[in-house]
């Protein structure tokens, strides 16, 4: 079995979902002091892209405008984010390049590490079967299922993006014959030095470095991309 994975954001979408749903949340009136959570939220990113974010209190932010909301509320609001928001911005070219695995026979896997909330409806849209993400903590009955504000188990980010894989391995039992991950960012570093090949998408400087000195394939989906919309 060949398996093809794939980071989500600014791989396979121009931008940051999570970054996105920040800004949907506000506009919902979800989150009372907008202006000092985006200023929280920018910094956070900041240190993302420096390869120095704790994620851990990035998730503790931006999940507690969720505490106490009926999950199946707050899959309506994704719902239609996900349609306005960020369908639209799936670069062609990741089109493009999913449709080419899976007429190879190559099982799709998105491995992200955003909240599973938002990144499973992506990945339905895109016709990616398994995904993930970062699971999120719920409680109570299934007619009134909430979330807590909280994530369980491994996060799926940096070195936790390779326990998770080797765990989703396990439980499916399969053994690959072959695997490809894409990427733009150097926190993703331990899977694509994990994985048989190793593709940088739009790369961030770190990652462009490493891809350059171990001759890794690269793609510039961003310059040559001119957004339409599926």
């Amino acid at each position: 079995m060949r398996l093809a994975l794939f980071d989500l954001d600014d791989t396979l979408l121009d931008g940051d979902c999570s970054d996105r749903w920040n800004l949907w949340m506000i506009e919902q009136g979800w989150i009372s002091d907008a202006e000092r959570f985006m200023a929280r939220a920018e910094q956070m990113q900041q240190a993302y892209h420096a390869g120095k974010l704790k994620l851990e209190e990035y998730l503790a932010m931006t999940l507690a405008p969720l505490r106490g909301r009926r999950v199946a509320e707050v899959e309506k609001e994704v719902e239609r984010f996900v349609a306005t928001h960020l369908q639209p911005r799936i670069f062609d070219q990741a089109w493009r390049c999913l449709e080419s695995h899976r007429n190879a026979g190559d099982t799709l896997v998105l491995i992200s590490a955003s909240s599973h909330h938002l990144v499973a409806p992506i990945a339905a849209a895109l016709g990616i079967e398994h995904v993930l993400a970062v699971e999120l903590e719920v409680a109570g009955s299934e007619e009134g299922c909430v979330y807590t504000g909280g994530s369980q188990g491994v996060l799926s980010y940096r070195g936790g993006k390779v326990i998770r894989f080797q765990q989703w391995l396990a439980e499916q039992a399969i053994t690959p014959s072959h695997t490809t991950f894409y990427s733009d960012s150097r926190n993703d570093l331990p899977l694509l030095q994990y994985v048989d090949c190793a593709v940088a998408v739009n790369p961030d400087l770190v990652l462009a470095e490493v891809a350059s000195v171990e001759g890794w394939r690269r793609l510039d989906w961003r310059a040559s991309s001119s957004m339409t919309h599926h």
